[in-house]
This record gives C-alpha cells, structure tokens and sequence, in this order.
C-alpha cells in the first residue's frame, strides 16, 4: 500500500464539526472542567506543601538544563509559578488545577474524535473528575500532573493524523513529545507503546513517511538534561 499523501485537514471548525465544540456537545464537558478546576482550587488551599514541591522549588532558585533525577521542566515551572504568583499553597496549587481541567477537556476531545456523542463524552469527562488517582495528583504540583496532559495530547494527534490523513501534524506531535520529555523521561514509554501499536496495525503505513520521522527529530532535537548540552 502506498503511504499517505497529505489532504486537506478537517479541523473542529469543518463540515464534520460545523459547530465551535464547546459550544455543541463540549459545553457538557466544559462545565465538567470547571468543576474539576474549582474543586481543586479549594482543596489546594486546605492542605500544606507537599515534600516534593520543597524541592521543586529549591531547584527553581536554581535553573539548570537537568537535574539528578528530573528534567528541567518542572523546575522552570516552579520559577514561573514564584516570579508571578508568589509560594502561597493557591499560588502553587494554581496550574496543577488548570492541567487537572485540561485532562477532562482532552479526554471530551478525545471521546468525541472516536465518536462518540455528547453522553460519551460527558462520561468520559466525569470518569476523569472522579478518578481517585487524578484527584490526588491534580492537587500538587508535580511532574505527574503535567505528564497526562503530553501523553493525552499525542494520542489526540494522532487520532487527528489517521482520520485527516494530514501527515505534517507529526511535527506538532513531536514537538509537543518534546515537551513531554522536559517533563519527564517516561514519555519514552509512551514513544515505545505508539511506534508498537502503529507496527501492529494497518497505519504502520505512516513508518514510511518522511513526516513521521522529521516528527521524531522535533522530538528529540532536545537539550541533554545529563550534562547541560545540545
């Protein structure tokens, strides 16, 4: 089979969702967001420091391309959170709260580019409301909150690539796994579990495209953490 050609892409706004999304089956989603955001913006003011974001604000005093058992990233979020907002627990707890309502506005993304309806999606947004795991973490700052959102967004790219047949949206995939690997290192596995699943099936088609692999070196066109280089 031939591999694909680029095509004209469909974004949220073509004739298959002629409505803006949040404002047809997303606004369920939506308000299932802000619920999720509110609760934790309360909660995040009830509880203390959690012994992790000691450290990740220590090491916000003190930048560096990586760190012994972390990559820069949630460091550099740490001085972002310090410089704008200050070290009060709402201060801290403010954009762990926001990536917690991004996962459910993901998943509803999600949900609705697999087909589902508005009661699918409202389900699946609530399911990740009440998600014990979710709940906890989404309530600190962390490399793990941020982790989902990475993982959530490639998979709804690629979602986006097989059903657009847009191949170019590698590069905002791999830049976006970039990212994610300034996060944390175990976007590597779900690096691992994407190449295995598109090898497993039909769209392993997309391996023989030159925008899968210029994908790849966005992804990896990245700073070694281990010793500060390029």
């Amino acid at each position: 089979m031939s591999a694909p050609v680029a095509g004209p892409a469909s974004g949220p706004e073509s004739a298959e969702h002629p409505r803006p999304w949040l404002l047809g089956a997303g606004a369920l989603v939506g308000v299932v967001a802000a619920v999720k955001l509110l609760l934790h913006l309360y909660a995040g003011r009830h509880y203390g420091y959690f012994v992790d974001e000691l450290y990740y604000l220590a090491c916000a005093q003190h930048l560096a391309w990586g760190y012994v058992d972390q990559p820069p990233l949630i460091a550099l979020i740490a001085r972002i959170t310090r410089l704008l907002l200050g070290e009060s627990l709402p201060a801290i707890h403010l954009l762990p709260a926001l990536a917690g309502a991004g996962k459910v506005l993901l998943t509803g993304l999600i949900a609705r580019e697999l087909g589902g309806r508005r009661f699918a999606q409202g389900l699946a947004a609530l399911s990740v409301l009440v998600a014990p795991g979710f709940l906890a973490l989404d309530n600190w700052l962390s490399m793990n909150v941020f982790e989902p959102l990475f993982w959530m967004g490639c998979a709804y790219l690629v979602i986006r690539i097989i059903k657009t047949r847009n191949p170019k949206l590698w590069l905002w995939f791999g830049l976006l796994a970039g990212i994610g690997l300034e996060n944390k290192h175990s976007m590597l596995i779900f690096g691992f579990g994407l190449v295995a699943g598109l090898l497993l099936t039909p769209e392993r088609r997309w391996l023989r495209t030159p925008w899968f692999w210029m994908g790849g070196l966005v992804a990896m066109f990245r700073c070694n953490s281990r010793n500060g280089k390029w």
